[in-house]
C-alpha cells in the first residue's frame, strides 16, 4: 500500500466542517493542524509566530502540501514559505457585504491580503464553482458582482470546486410515523442583530414568524438564546445543541429555512435536507443548485417572500410526504466525507 506523504491543514477556528476535513484526512495520511485560535485582532502577531514556528517544524517533518480553510492570514506565510498551498474558499472569504459587516473584500487590509494570496496560491478549493463569480440580487448589504474573480482581478491560480461532504449516517430520514411540522433553521454562533443575525436572515425569519401566527418556527445555535425576548410565541430560540438533538428537533420539523444574505456550501441546509426537511433558500451562491426542484428559492430579503414560499410547500402534500423527503435525501447522500477527502488528496498529486 502506498504510504502518503504528511500534509498541513490551517485554519481559523475548529468550526465543525474544518474538524470534519481534519478526521476524513487523518483516515489517509498524517495531517499536522495549526489554528489561530486567540481570535483578537491584537494578537494576530503571536498567532502568526506560533504559525511560524508550526510550518518549520512541518517543513522539517517532509510537509509539501499546505491546506488553508479560508483565505486570510493564515494563508500568507506558507505561501512566502514556498509550500505548495492550497486555500479552500468557503464564502465570507470571496464576498463583500458591507451593510452586515460581512465579508473578507469589505475591509482593509484584509482585502489585500485576500488579492495577494489569491494570486499566488498553488490551488484554490471553492466549496462551490459560484463562489469564482455571482451576482447578488438578493439584498442591497453588498454590491452585485461578487465572487473571488471579480474581487480579487489578477487571480490566476487553478481552481478546483470540491463539495463539502457528509455522515450520511448521522443524519437518518424519521420513519413514516413521525409527525412533522413548522420550519426549523440553524444559525450557530448568531446573536441579536449581530453580523450573523442578519447574514443569517434571522431578521426575515421573526418577521415572517409574526405574518405566520398558525405556524411553528424553531432557531437553533443562537450564542444567547435570552437576547431573543422580542419574538413571537410561536418562534422558539434555542442555543447550541449537540448533533444528537439538531437530528431529533429536524426530523421533528417540515420545512427546512436559509434565507442567507451569504453562504458558501451551507452544511445546514445539506444536513436537514438529509433529515428530510423541505428546503426554503436564498438566491445565492451554491443554495439555488442544492435545492434545485426539490424546495424553493427566495429571490429577495423580504418576509412577505419567505412566507409566500413557506406557504406554496405547505399546501401541497405532494411535496411534503415521505417519498418526496426520500427524494430530498438522494440529492445530498452522493456528497460523502470519502469522497470529498479523495478530492482533496487528488489535488496534491497533480501538483
Amino acid at each position: 500500500m502506498t504510504v502518503r506523504p504528511t500534509i498541513a491543514y490551517c485554519a481559523p477556528q475548529a468550526f465543525h466542517f474544518v474538524r470534519k476535513d481534519i478526521e476524513g484526512l487523518r483516515t489517509k495520511c498524517t495531517v499536522l493542524v495549526h489554528l489561530f485560535e486567540h481570535g483578537a485582532k491584537w494578537m494576530l502577531p503571536f498567532d502568526l509566530l506560533h504559525q511560524l514556528w508550526f510550518l518549520l517544524n512541518a517543513r522539517r517533518s517532509g510537509v509539501r502540501d499546505v491546506f488553508v480553510h479560508f483565505g486570510g492570514y493564515h494563508a500568507i506565510l506558507p505561501i512566502l514559505l514556498g509550500f505548495r498551498t492550497h486555500i479552500i474558499i468557503a464564502g465570507s472569504d470571496a464576498c463583500s457585504f458591507p451593510g452586515i459587516r460581512y465579508g473578507g473584500f469589505r475591509k482593509q487590509p484584509l482585502a489585500s491580503v485576500l488579492r495577494f494570496v489569491y494570486g499566488r496560491a498553488t490551488t484554490l478549493l471553492p466549496v462551490h464553482a459560484s463562489l469564482e463569480r455571482f451576482v447578488n440580487t438578493f439584498s442591497e448589504h453588498g454590491p452585485t458582482e461578487q465572487g473571488y474573480g471579480t474581487l480579487a482581478r489578477s487571480t490566476t491560480a487553478r481552481s478546483v470546486a470540491i463539495p463539502y461532504g457528509f455522515d450520511v449516517d448521522q443524519w437518518p430520514l424519521a420513519d413514516t410515523t413521525t409527525e412533522r411540522e413548522g420550519a426549523i433553521c440553524v444559525a450557530f454562533g448568531a446573536r441579536w442583530n449581530d453580523a450573523v443575525h442578519f447574514r443569517k436572515g434571522l431578521d426575515i425569519i421573526i418577521a415572517c414568524a409574526r405574518m405566520m401566527p398558525t405556524m411553528r418556527f424553531t432557531i437553533v445555535g443562537v450564542a444567547d438564546p435570552s437576547g431573543y425576548m422580542d419574538v413571537p410565541g410561536n418562534l422558539t430560540v434555542l442555543g447550541k445543541v449537540l448533533p444528537e438533538r439538531l437530528h431529533q428537533l429536524l426530523v421533528r420539523h417540515s420545512l427546512y429555512l436559509q434565507p442567507s444574505l451569504m453562504e458558501g456550501f451551507p452544511n445546514a441546509v445539506c444536513e436537514a435536507m438529509l433529515a428530510g426537511c423541505v428546503p426554503i433558500v436564498s438566491n445565492i451562491t451554491s443554495m439555488p443548485d442544492i435545492v434545485d426542484g426539490l424546495g424553493e428559492v427566495v429571490y429577495r430579503s423580504d418576509a412577505t417572500a419567505l412566507g409566500t414560499a413557506i406557504q406554496r410547500v405547505a399546501v401541497d402534500p405532494a411535496r411534503t410526504n415521505h417519498a418526496a423527503r426520500r427524494t430530498i435525501r438522494a440529492r445530498i447522500a452522493p456528497l460523502t466525507l470519502e469522497r470529498r477527502i479523495a478530492a482533496l488528496l487528488a489535488v496534491t498529486d497533480q501538483n
